[in-house]
């Protein structure tokens, strides 16, 4: 009985449910968590009659994830992934965030097997992603709902890199297949796989593989296609820098570059304190030295040829590879779960390391058991105490800027919050500083919106006018509410049925028309704007009810009538 427990525990099926077992204990309650108001609640929640509806699939192929053309980010299947769930449970956060952490799991075990393709010891292998389990770095990838787009990325990458070892020693075609079938989701996944690609001809080289030239041609040369679609479908979606936005800025992006990379090593060997985000860093003494004693075990560890050359070279490529483009935008903030995918170069580091000691310090092991409980229980609390601070959007973005007091977004939400809570003179305040760290469209827009909740139409209307970055939609159902607020129900109809005939899926333009109608007693088109909510959400017991209270008006209004 013994032999078949201690069997059943070196297998694979055992290590998953493991897994499953400690991160559920560690992000379960994280499934009752609500919006961040982080993107997640206009990828989700503003959306949601747009993503829910399935004949809008082939449209997610034509815009940015945020549903329109004017955003550089061009990620399909990230969109995919959320007009799926929503078609099934709408806006029920609960399965998005089990969705993350069911994500969570399955790129742990790939990293697994993907260890388990270079012959690494499987049960070093299983105590290092127990760790990487319950680190604090890795927070936000499961609780953070749009994290998950480097979860996706990480699970298509690893799981098209093990069919791609796969086939190139075993030379059968479905593991061909599955490895364009996964190469493709992670291209459409997320941009930054483009700088991935030349890592499989560089492990082909470094790990000398014996295989037939032609074979791998005709592989590689029909990926071409499939990634000149990407770029085309890219170009003519989205917006995009040229490249010669990039070399002008080239040294702002390596001093960038090497300030973060420093920062994430930081945070990843020393994760006491794990920031929400960045923004506008600088270097402190403690990061610098620690980042210097990092090199200096890693320069010995190299010197000592305790690590193979070609690990060392493929990891080192990995980290630069993925986490470069980070340093690509326009705006540079320092999310963790960027992190992500290049965890695996150091797993594999720690997993050789350990190897090494315990091949040549017998003694070592039980140092090494209590090492890793102790790892295990200080990561597990430090990452239960982060993942509080995603529970709700005051929650988050209070903690966002204890982080980064001069970061615009930061202050932005600050003042909606103070605003829910009616301090009106503090909302100002931050709406205003808001401003002052970044003169943008969503800075303005807060500030307006701000003004005509505190009833100052009249100057709310100006700064609208006045403003130089214009968003014809949004402008457009401001400048509605501005003349509901005034009473002028014709000017405001006339503004909102511009926003809504650019966004008909839009919940809050409908409701805007919605109010309008009912001022103005045009009962007829309330019931079709009630009609068409009721048609995206079939449950929804209010519209039900609203349009059951339209018809009875409108029935009594031909009896009086009559």
């Amino acid at each position: 009985m013994i032999k078949y427990i201690k069997n059943f525990f070196n297998t694979n099926i055992s290590f998953l449910i493991l897994l499953i077992i400690v991160i559920f204990a560690l992000y379960g309650e994280s499934i009752n968590f609500e919006l961040s108001e982080l993107d997640d609640d206009i990828l989700i929640k503003h959306n949601i009659n747009f993503i829910s509806d399935y004949k809008n699939i082939p449209k997610l192929f034509k815009l940015s994830p945020y549903y329109n053309n004017t955003s550089s980010y061009y990620r399909p299947i990230l969109s995919l992934s959320f007009a799926i769930e929503a078609f099934f449970i709408r806006d029920n956060l609960k399965f998005y965030h089990l969705t993350n952490i069911i994500l969570f799991i399955l790129v742990l075990y790939l990293f697994y097997l993907f260890c388990m393709e270079l012959k690494l010891n499987s049960i070093i292998t299983k105590f290092v992603l127990l760790l990487i389990a319950v680190h604090p770095m890795f927070v936000s990838v499961v609780v953070w709902i749009p994290g998950r787009n480097d979860s996706l990325l990480t699970v298509f990458f690893i799981s098209s890199f093990v069919c791609f070892i796969r086939y190139v020693n075993t030379q059968k075609l479905r593991f061909a297949i599955l490895f364009f079938l996964f190469f493709i989701l992670s291209l459409f996944t997320k941009e930054t796989f483009i700088l991935l690609i030349p890592l499989y001809f560089i492990y082909l080289f470094l790990y000398e593989y014996n295989v037939s030239k032609k074979k791998l041609s005709i592989l590689f040369i029909s990926l071409i296609p499939i990634v000149l679609t990407f770029f085309i479908l890219r170009k003519y979606c989205i917006t995009t820098f040229g490249y010669e936005h990039y070399i002008s800025k080239i040294n702002i992006i390596f001093f960038n570059f090497i300030k973060y990379i420093c920062i994430f090593l930081y945070n990843f060997f020393v994760p006491e304190y794990i920031p929400m985000l960045l923004f506008n860093v600088t270097l402190n003494v403690k990061i610098i030295t620690y980042n210097c004693l990092f090199i200096s075990v890693f320069a010995f560890v190299v010197y000592k040829k305790i690590i193979p050359k070609k690990i060392i070279f493929f990891s080192l490529l990995l980290v630069f590879l993925s986490l470069f483009p980070t340093f690509l935008q326009e705006e540079i903030v320092y999310l963790n779960h960027r992190f992500l995918i290049c965890s695996i170069s150091f797993i594999i580091v720690f997993v050789i390391i350990i190897d090494y000691l315990i091949k040549n310090f017998k003694k070592i092991k039980k140092f090494l058991i209590a090492f890793f409980v102790l790892f295990l229980v200080t990561f597990f609390y430090i990452s239960y105490e982060q993942i509080n601070k995603y529970k709700n959007s005051e929650t988050f973005w209070v903690n966002v800027y204890l982080d980064s007091p001069n970061y615009y977004l930061a202050n932005l939400h600050l003042s909606k919050i103070y605003t829910k809570k009616i301090l009106l003179k503090e909302a100002l305040y931050y709406a205003q500083k808001a401003i002052e760290l970044k003169p943008c469209y969503v800075t303005y827009i807060n500030y307006i919106e701000l003004l005509i909740g505190m009833n100052d139409f009249e100057k709310a209307e100006e700064f609208l006018l006045s403003n130089k970055e214009k968003t014809e939609t949004e402008d457009s159902f401001l400048l509605s509410e501005i003349y509901y607020r005034k009473q002028d129900y014709e000017k405001s109809l006339e503004f909102a049925l511009k926003a809504y005939n650019k966004k008909p899926y839009s919940i809050g333009y409908c409701e805007q028309l919605i109010k309008i109608y009912d001022e103005i007693e045009n009962y007829e088109q309330e019931l079709k704007i009630y009609e068409q909510l009721l048609d995206y959400d079939k449950r929804n017991e209010k519209y039900r009810n609203k349009i059951v209270e339209l018809k009875d008006k409108m029935s009594r209004r031909k009896m009086q009538s009559a």
